[in-house]
């Protein structure tokens, strides 16, 4: 089966596209290209993603993605393919007789910006219409899931097979605008030997902010560039080095809860009120708050991932979203894993970021276990399969 995949749920418009297959009863796949294109840049200005902008640059750069994603997909195949005809056909309006052998086209119905969804969503109801391929809209946080399961993230056509996940599995999302605990189980009436089918339960979430957008946010205090969590990220690992702490404690929000909820605004508000007291803000105070400021975040996310692994019993971890790209919170998450016993899934940083491939991954997942013919529209959300 070919899969085309295509995410526009925010700033990166992504396209890309695998092939499928049952082998003994297990589900393998290969990636055959996978493309990002990144509209940061644009956006900094702003301090943030700014909407219509993104709008248009995805109208703009869909196209172009496509076919470039068409030539490098003709160049991983196998002379005897039947996927070599890719490049003639194309989307060329002279071949209206010519049938692309895509199977179904995954597209992120949300969650994200609305205009930068639709933008998504209507090329794909437009490729749609020309290759007479169904459309499977999929969550985006559920591919931040999936995602993680891959091996590698390479093109080339090389099969693989999907991590082992073992069941309760639990997720902690953590990107620009979520912040989720999502326990995960696995159907026992599944008919389908290749493929789970999943059950995804939201245990714990934020309140107010996510994480990723509090690292924004308090980069933009600091006088950082947008995006902003690599540059905190940058001077929090030079304070270390250096041995440089803050003489401001920042709260960890929610840490003594009972529950496995977050919040990031007052973090966010602790951060202006010690830079508003600062005044001047020297080299050291800002390696020193960018230190605190990380280890206040990774202290509250590593402390209600405990919590979660213990109440839900979970033999997996995985972590997914723009903010698992952190190397320090990845260490640390690795150093809980190791204590509890359990295995971890850390994605690669492709596919950390907004990217197609998992939503591709997850189209596979929903129309191997439940085939169906879509037009996509709304939001849906990740527990409602």
């Amino acid at each position: 089966m070919i899969i085309l995949g295509i995410e526009t749920s925010c700033d990166d418009t992504a396209l890309a596209l695998i092939e499928t297959r049952e082998v003994g009863g297990v589900f393998e796949c290969r990636i055959l290209s996978s493309l990002v294109h990144s509209q940061a840049e644009l956006h900094s200005p702003y301090g943030g993603v700014f909407p219509t902008l993104a709008k248009r640059e995805h109208e703009k750069n869909l196209p172009v993605l496509l076919e470039k994603l068409l030539e490098e997909s003709m160049e991983t195949q196998d002379s005897g393919s039947k996927t070599c005809p890719w490049l003639r056909t194309g989307i060329q309006e002279d071949n209206k007789n010519d049938k692309i052998p895509i199977d179904i086209i995954a597209v992120t119905e949300g969650p994200g910006l609305e205009p930068a969804l639709w933008t998504g969503i209507v090329f794909a109801e437009m490729l749609s219409k020309k290759w007479k391929a169904p459309i499977i809209p999929i969550n985006h946080m559920e591919g931040h899931i999936v995602g993680s399961l891959l091996r590698s993230d390479k093109s080339g056509g090389e099969w693989q097979r999907l991590k082992p996940l073992q069941m309760p599995a639990l997720a902690l999302l953590i990107s620009g605008g979520h912040t989720e605990l999502v326990k995960i189980e696995d159907r026992q009436d599944s008919l389908v030997t290749a493929l789970p089918q999943f059950i995804y339960t939201i245990v714990g979430q934020t309140k107010d902010d996510a994480v990723g957008e509090a690292f924004d946010k308090v980069a933009r205090l600091l006088n950082l560039p947008y995006p902003g969590g690599p540059h905190i990220s940058r001077l929090a690992t030079e304070a270390r080095k250096k041995n440089i702490s803050s003489s401001v404690k920042l709260p960890r929000p929610m840490i003594s809860s009972q529950n496995f909820d977050f919040s990031f605004s007052g973090l966010k508000t602790a951060v202006l009120y010690a830079i508003r007291d600062a005044g001047k803000l020297s080299g050291d105070f800002k390696l020193g708050l960018a230190r605190e400021f990380e280890d206040a975040v990774t202290d509250t996310l590593d402390t209600k991932l405990r919590k979660a692994i213990e109440e839900t019993n979970a033999l997996t971890v995985i972590v997914g979203g723009g903010v698992s790209a952190n190397s320090y919170l990845r260490a640390q998450f690795e150093k809980t894993a190791a204590e509890y016993g359990i295995s971890l899934y850390l994605p690669s940083k492709h596919i950390s970021g907004d990217n197609a491939l998992m939503i591709a991954l997850v189209g596979a997942f929903h129309y191997q276990t439940r085939p169906r013919t879509i037009r996509a529209h709304g939001t849906k959300r990740l527990d409602n399969r």
